[in-house]
């Protein structure tokens, strides 16, 4: 439930901030909000996550439909596993999903966070699916990293003898 919860929030949350920044902005307007170090604008990116490969568009619409279809399938895998799995799965499945319907509907994602440390110095355009993957990814991470006991049947009978 955690897992579907999550995407849910995460899809409606990045539609809603992306809707937003379209009826706010022209494309390629920027307004500073903490100097240079934050600006919010409307930028449109038909590659990967955080502008990488931005000639792959066909690619990403059809890997974001995979990537969708495998968290979806994982879900049910993952009912009793970790917090952390079952958020981290609804994380990356939500900003696959909220990226995915940009794809669908307008060929490419909407990105509208620039953050950096001067005009020179600037990390690609994201926005919330990006930073739902990216958080998921690193959920999944440190829960693969932590040791865990294992809830096998084949423990559980061996432990009622």
């Amino acid at each position: 439930m955690i897992a579907v919860v999550t995407a849910v929030v995460v899809v409606a949350l990045d539609q809603l901030t992306k809707l937003a920044i379209v009826h706010a902005f022209a494309r390629g307007q920027q307004v500073s909000v903490l100097g240079t170090a934050l600006r919010i604008g409307y930028s449109q990116n038909s590659g990967a996550v955080f502008g990488i490969m931005k000639s792959g568009g066909r690619f990403f619409t059809v890997f974001s439909m995979i990537a969708a279809a495998v968290m979806i399938a994982a879900i049910p895998l993952a009912r009793r596993a970790s917090w952390q799995v079952r958020a981290g799965l609804g994380l990356v499945l939500g900003g696959a999903v909220g990226n995915l319907i940009d794809r669908l509907r307008l060929g490419g994602v909407v990105d509208f966070i620039d953050i950096g440390a001067n005009d020179r110095i600037r990390w690609p355009s994201f926005n919330v699916a990006d930073m739902a993957i990216t958080a998921g990814v690193i959920l999944l991470l440190i829960a693969s990293l932590r040791p865990t006991r294992c809830q096998c049947p084949a423990d559980e009978e061996r432990r009622a003898f």
